[in-house]
């Protein structure tokens, strides 16, 4: 048995994401002081050229025939498997590298490329250890250090992504994924004239991601350089409790959402909470909070510039914009001047907007559905010689033993779920969504015991679709089963899209609202204590 799921598998164990502190010992054994090469690129060939420009389906075509004329082109082979994940033909391209690597020991990029490619399946344990494996043979390969970085930042362990990142962007600066990543953790300074140069020349990114980048310089270009958001924590309580309202109408026909008490610009309002809300902007200081648009003019939120809101949950983007609020409080905590999204939108409930939840990072999250409130608590100090950055590692300290450890990308938290004790997976954790849900080819998979790539998804349709479910489904997760008569399901794409790795389903409130909900954002921690009469 694998020993992912031989972990998994045991009820009583703690069901964590399998990171092996190893591969971050990587920097520690030396890594960083090997002597390592900058890359120099030849000219792109001519299905480098179509990758480049965003023709995926004709760059795979072109890659195919180099292949066919040089089965040695390894580069060739990458830029294949790479032209079909950016087309979502992942069976494919996980059926083209299994030929690719036979019964042969594969070479330390191709290895590389199998970590990608299971970080994209939906399974970070195992690109972990490949990429652990591809590291060791050799420690100077910038993809590699990327996938070593994207796996760190998942895991919380933000430091050593930060070294990561910044040591494969060193080494092959031209490289556009590395490039795009690493300039994403710019300051706004900074990342204006990177992104100026960035979308100049094709990157190799998909028509949407062009659109996302474009919208993002004209974002950073309306910004005032004098005017920067910081949200500060201006208050330290001990602990604050909140209690939270169950309030309809967010989404029509939805369920109720948990929604607390909040104070911007000293003005009180209701704000929903939704963990799947992931406000990506390309400025510092986002507070997480989307406000409707009637009530940001009683707030006093002026606009700074304009810009389309993604929809909430299936809904389309709307227009919007982007303000500051001078204070924003909750309990006894307050945070000065931070970004807050504002959107055209009207909800039916006695709502005026959500909230994701990072705001509190700095502190434990405990959202207790059966007494109906909220705990804001401490978090335990970061040990002696930790940055003060920002950027530190996951500590699990004493107290927090009993906690599982858990994946982030951004606001999204996304826990290993195994499913029906033999389908090792990851779930996206979201208070907002009331049924827990599949995605179309996990319930696939679970319903037929395979995978099949007529199953794909690759287009975001953002539906639950009642007329597919998957019956006789247990899910195990942190310590807690629960069993489902049947789930429906639900495209997960744009979660997938967001995170980089398959998301298989949702634990919406269907799974929550027997339980007590402890969150550490900080160091990507969560507790659930159960009310075992009202559990599934």
């Amino acid at each position: 048995m694998p020993r992912v799921l031989a972990l998994l598998n045991s009820c009583g164990a703690r069901l964590r994401p399998v990171f092996v502190l190893g591969l971050f010992g990587l920097a520690a054994q030396g890594l960083f002081a090997v002597s390592c090469k900058v890359i120099h690129h030849p000219p792109p060939s001519t299905a480098d050229t179509a990758y480049l420009a965003g023709d995926f389906a004709k760059a795979a075509d072109l890659y195919k025939a180099a292949l066919a004329q040089n089965p040695a082109q390894t580069d060739a082979a990458i830029g294949r498997v790479h032209s079909l994940l950016r087309q979502q033909r992942v069976i494919d391209a996980a059926g083209e590298l299994h030929a690719l690597l036979g019964d042969k020991s594969p070479a330390p990029e191709l290895l590389t490329l199998r970590g990608e490619l299971e970080l994209r399946q939906g399974e970070p344990w195992a690109a972990q250890e490949t990429a652990s494996a591809s590291a060791r043979l050799d420690p100077c390969n910038p993809r590699t250090l990327f996938l070593v970085s994207r796996l760190a930042k998942l895991n919380a362990r933000n430091a050593a992504a930060s070294k990561f990142l910044a040591t494969a962007h060193t080494l092959d600066p031209e490289d556009p994924e590395i490039r795009a990543a690493w300039m994403d953790t710019l300051p706004t300074a900074r990342r204006l004239p990177e992104l100026e140069a960035y979308v100049a020349a094709p990157r190799g990114d998909d028509a949407e991601a062009v659109t996302e980048r474009r919208l993002q310089l004209e974002q950073l270009k309306k910004l005032p350089p004098d005017l920067q958001p910081t949200c500060t924590l201006a208050s330290t309580p001990a602990a604050t409790m909140v209690p939270f309202s169950s309030v309809t109408g967010v989404r029509t026909g939805g369920p109720a959402w948990s929604a607390l008490q909040a104070s911007v610009n000293t003005h009180n309002i209701q704000l929903a909470i939704d963990t799947g809300y992931n406000p990506r902007l390309p400025i510092d200081g986002v507070s997480g909070l989307l406000i409707l648009s009637s009530t940001a003019k009683h707030l006093g939120l002026k606009p700074l510039y304009q810009l389309q809101v993604p929809g909430i949950g299936p809904q389309d983007a709307r227009g919007g914009y982007i303000a500051f609020a001078d204070s924003i409080s909750i309990g006894g905590i307050e945070f000065h001047n931070c970004a807050v999204q504002v959107i055209d939108a009207k909800f039916s409930g006695d709502v005026d907007g959500i909230i994701s939840m990072t705001l509190m990072s700095d502190f434990l999250v405990t959202i207790d559905y059966p007494s109906h409130k909220f705990a804001f608590d401490p978090l335990p100090a970061l040990p002696a010689g930790t940055p003060a950055n920002g950027l530190s590692d996951r500590y699990v300290a004493p107290a927090m033993s009993d906690y599982t450890e858990m994946y982030r990308s951004g606001s999204d938290l996304i826990l290993p779920v195994l499913v029906n004790n033999k389908f090792p997976s990851v779930f996206l954790l979201d208070t907002s969504f009331g049924e827990t849900v599949l995605s179309p080819e996990a319930g696939h998979e679970i319903a037929d015991g395979h995978k099949d790539s007529k199953y794909e998804v690759r287009d975001t349709s953002g539906k639950v679709d009642y007329q597919f479910t998957a019956c006789g489904v247990s899910l195990s997760f942190a310590r807690t089963t629960q069993k489902f008569n049947c789930l429906s399901t639900f495209d997960t794409s744009r979660f997938t899209r967001d995170s980089g790795m398959a998301i298989a389903g949702f634990l919406g409130q269907e799974s929550l609202q027997s339980m007590k909900v402890h969150i550490d954002y900080r160091d990507g921690l969560i507790k659930f204590d159960s009310d075992t009469k009202h559990s599934k």
